[in-house]
């Protein structure tokens, strides 16, 4: 049996589970709310793509992501080659439902590219008995992980098929086909996934709201209550990810995520954000613990007003 997380913590919690004692355990490891996106994400010149943004905005090398990329699919590729019991462990919100279904996509065409269909069952973790503002399984205790193991069910032939065009409408990039999509039965078929797309289109820049999503309308929000230690006209970037995160449990966004959208939000010749610092804010690389105070942002005369 293979089990499918969202990432390292939860796999290995897993591991710690006596009852998963002898199975496989896949932490897949993305960040589809980031980046580029492609219908077919697993080919060489969209994983190329995503490899040279994520390096350039994530600082993950791009050869270690293309590596990774490739070690997780041949595992997957393999499970469901063996004819093996695929179980996938994912949270309510949207960076595990847009894995989710870039994942489902790729396992709905899997018959067709390998001969042999997968078998599937999951785990959608939405809230857990005894767990206060349950924001996703790496808070659980091994034991809490592994009393989730009753809920697991079945994924049938039509919720396979509607995570599928999920991500065909997610993926396009724009808000009208993810409106479509919940329009169509498929948002009755997984209602779990259709909150968290419904969520996206709060992300995805309008002219009515200013053309900012709602990350980055909160960011200025932030900066505008003057919350913070000292200067009230500023915040470190930790108080913001702080701030910006917890009010956004629905998104399950990391902070190599959250940078990436500060240094997008001070570019440019009318920036919205001013940061003070003398280096950029960390990458993957960054060495433990970070002095924060190294930065302060604070709002740019073309944010003031915009939140």
């Amino acid at each position: 049996m293979l089990h499918i997380t969202n990432g390292d913590h939860a796999a290995a919690l897993l591991g710690q589970t006596k009852l998963f004692e002898s199975d496989r355990i896949l932490p897949w490891r993305e960040s589809w709310i980031d980046g580029p996106l492609s219908l077919e994400w697993w080919g060489q010149a969209e994983t190329s793509e995503r490899a040279e943004w994520i390096e350039h905005d994530f600082g993950v090398p791009g050869e270690h992501y293309r590596l990774e990329c490739e070690a997780q699919l041949a595992v997957l590729t393999s499970a469901v080659k063996e004819g093996e019991d695929i179980v996938l462990w994912f949270e309510y919100d949207l960076f595990d439902q847009a894995m989710l279904a870039a994942l489902l996509y790729w396992l709905w065409g899997a018959e067709a590219r390998l001969g042999q269909a997968p078998k599937l069952s999951w785990i959608i973790a939405e809230e857990v008995a005894g767990v206060v503002d349950f924001r996703g399984l790496g808070q659980l205790s091994p034991e809490q992980l592994g009393g989730l193991w009753p809920e697991r069910k079945a994924v049938s032939v039509d919720e396979l098929a509607a995570g599928a065009r999920a991500w065909e409408a997610y993926s396009a990039g724009g808000r009208e086909p993810i409106k479509a999509w919940l329009l169509s039965q498929d948002a009755a078929v997984l209602p779990v996934m259709a909150a968290a797309l419904r969520f996206q289109l709060q992300r995805i820049p309008n002219e009515a709201d200013g053309d900012i999503g709602i990350v980055e309308r909160l960011t200025l929000q932030a900066l505008a209550a003057g919350e913070g230690e000292g200067d009230l006209s500023s915040l470190r970037p930790d108080q913001l990810f702080r701030t910006v995160s917890e009010a956004l449990p629905m998104l399950g966004m990391g902070d190599l995520s959250y940078w990436a959208v500060l240094k997008r939000m001070s570019a440019g010749e009318s920036p919205l954000i001013i940061i003070n610092g003398d280096e950029p804010l960390p990458g993957y690389a960054a060495v433990h613990p970070i002095d924060w105070s190294k930065w302060q942002i604070r709002l740019a005369a073309n944010g003031i007003g915009k939140q």
